[in-house]
């Protein structure tokens, strides 16, 4: 995406909405309910739990933690880099790597490709990339600090870095969640078990560098911290499972 990381390279803006909810946009709320829906839906294949109620709350309260914690983590860090941010499904824009190869409307990869995986692999796969975020920036906050004598100039675009660190944060967020799992188990063993679980399948799902998923703001704006995130979650990974 960047010929060169230290670059700064123009990108693309979306107007953001507003909060209507401490800092969910209506949006974000409607998105985030349907796809608390479609994640537990896809945990439970191929086997649906009908008779076990206990587990189909469980399975919903802990997206109903998950999603909602790592967007707000993303969404109350955003300001501190100059912009603002608002979640919407995984779009697919793009079909080759040529200027034209994009399609005239976007494919919505966040609601299509979890069913399908899961389904056509009878659960073997379970994907959890459901979300992108647009962005809009906030020049008038924007300052690079600059070392040296000569102190710090103005900087009027969004860089890839803002939008990198923007994304990791909620990469944190998540593996706070899995640790926060891991204590819960003696008092909630169902809900901190699950809990642990699937904050780090969450994560690393969006942790792919394909399309708009975090992984690749990450990847693309500092490949230092997505190697180190990564791998504190195949870590965190191979925790859960001992």
């Amino acid at each position: 995406m960047l010929k060169s990381r230290k670059k700064i390279r123009r990108v693309h803006e979306y107007n953001v909405g507003d909060p209507i909810f401490w800092v969910f946009t209506k949006k974000e709320l409607i998105w985030m309910a349907i796809f608390i829906i479609i994640g537990s839906f896809i945990s439970w294949i191929p086997v649906i739990p009908s008779d076990n109620p206990i587990k189909i709350i469980t399975t919903i309260l802990v997206f109903s933690t998950i999603i909602p914690i790592w967007i707000a983590t993303k969404k109350l860090v955003s300001p501190h880099y100059s912009i603002k941010i608002e979640h919407t499904d995984w779009k697919l824009t793009q079909w080759w790597w040529f200027i034209r190869a994009y399609f005239k409307n976007p494919l919505p990869l966040g609601l299509i490709a979890p069913f399908s995986l899961a389904i056509f692999t009878l659960g073997y796969l379970k994907p959890y990339a459901f979300f992108q975020f647009n962005f809009e920036n906030v020049p008038e906050t924007r300052i690079l600090k600059r070392h040296g004598p000569r102190g710090s100039r103005r900087k009027e675009v969004i860089t890839e870095q803002d939008l990198a660190y923007t994304a990791a944060w909620g990469m944190y967020a998540l593996l706070g969640l899995a640790i926060i799992g891991v204590l819960l188990k003696p008092l909630l063993p169902n809900y901190g078990a699950e809990l642990a679980k699937y904050s780090i399948f969450y994560g690393l799902w969006n942790l792919l560098p394909a399309g708009q998923l975090d992984g690749t703001k990450i990847f693309f704006g500092t490949t230092v911290q997505y190697t180190f995130i990564l791998i504190l979650f195949i870590i965190s990974l191979i925790g859960v499972f001992i």
